[in-house]
């Protein structure tokens, strides 16, 4: 199937789809669902050498059509960031199938619910093993992640990414077949449950669900306009509950007790309810500094950005001046940074972020929600 095949199939189809379940079933089944249904806001269509890739991306409160992006990416490999060398935790034989589910290294999975509270709801079925990679992708395959959290780690950074919904095909598949396989994978799915759509309890007071800054920072198109603490500002609960953390330090301004080093400024610090603390920097395309010029949104310049923040908080003095200037006991804290959720993280990329973990806004968006209304 040609790329221009493959982008003319997934708008009709997804077009089609999501506005005819909008139109009717909140209305018509909703004392059937769970709760409110949540919807994606992108279509991303990704063309490599030998793999054509689709992706719904960005959680809504309502229906609105899908805004569409085309990217090329050397590898599928690439895209789903394994190194396609190494062993894998699944092997990709046929067609294949994760649909509320949690494929992870034996590392990652250590680490997710002692990291991350939240994720208690989100694991579904787990897929775990003690392979280098993720995934190993062969010809033929029919792979589809259906609302699946993919959770790589390398060495001792950690990539954790939960999928709305993605499918790779192999590029050699012809798009009759594929149109096909869409509508009848559509049509097994349960009527209160559809495809593409994520259905969520009904918190108490419906607070979850509501305000402007509820989705995907790749279509909160005012987020180049928008400041460090301004996003801050409009994010602050879903990074509380996502971390279960009870206070936000923003852009902190920590000066080294001796030396003659740059004062550390990360773009905040999370105080957790069990006493520990992360320090976290934005690869988002904000304004940054006085003339408003988008921050390098690398996930390399984030990981050069908290490189200090270990000798910073190894320091019996720096400790105590954070402490006196915040209020806060920092020990051994973690180390993140908060990428957007369109960004590509390959192995290798993920194997330099030594120390750190990775977390696009999505991923984040969609932890606090777990968080909230399980």
């Amino acid at each position: 199937m040609k790329p221009t095949e493959f982008v003319k199939v997934n708008a009709q189809f997804w077009g089609e789809h999501l506005r005819e379940i909008s139109g009717h079933l909140p209305v018509s089944h909703r004392r059937e669902l769970a709760g409110p249904l949540l919807y994606p806001r992108m279509l991303v269509l990704t063309e490599t050498p030998d793999w054509n890739i689709v992706e719904l991306v960005g959680i809504s409160r309502e229906y609105r059509s899908l805004e569409v992006r085309r990217q090329k990416v050397a590898s599928v490999e690439e895209y789903f960031g394994v190194s396609g060398e190494g062993s894998a935790v699944v092997t990709l034989p046929g067609e294949n199938l994760f649909k509320d589910a949690t494929v992870a290294t034996h590392d990652g999975r250590r680490e997710l619910e002692a990291r991350f509270p939240g994720v208690r709801a989100m694991i579904g079925q787990e897929f775990s093993g003690p392979g280098e990679d993720l995934l190993k992708f062969a010809p033929g395959n029919y792979s589809t992640f259906d609302r699946t959290l993919l959770v790589h780690s390398a060495g001792s950074a950690l990539r954790a990414h939960w999928v709305f919904f993605a499918l790779a095909i192999h590029r050699s598949e012809p798009a009759e077949k594929y149109l096909d396989f869409l509508r009848n994978f559509a049509a097994a799915a349960p009527h209160t449950d559809p495809i593409g759509t994520l259905s969520v309890p009904r918190a108490d007071d419906g607070a979850d669900l509501q305000g402007a800054v509820f989705a995907s920072t790749y279509l909160a198109h005012d987020v180049p306009k928008s400041t460090v603490d301004q996003f801050l500002s409009a994010n602050e609960d879903f990074l509380l509950t996502a971390f279960d953390a009870t206070k936000l330090i923003r852009q902190p301004h920590l000066e080294w007790q001796s030396g003659d080093e740059a004062a550390l400024t990360p773009d905040f610090i999370l105080e957790r309810a069990d006493g520990s603390h992360v320090v976290g920097d934005l690869r988002l395309p904000l304004a940054d500094g006085a003339k408003k010029h988008r921050r390098t949104t690398t996930l390399a310049a984030g990981v050069d950005q908290l490189a200090r923040v270990t000798a910073y908080f190894d320091d019996a003095d720096n400790r105590a001046f954070a402490n006196t200037k915040y209020g806060v006991e920092i020990t051994s804290p973690r180390k993140l940074v908060v990428i957007g959720s369109q960004d590509v993280v390959d192995a290798a990329q993920l194997k330099a972020a030594e120390g750190v973990e990775v977390l696009d806004y999505d991923t984040i968006l969609r932890l606090h929600l777990a968080a909230t209304t399980a």
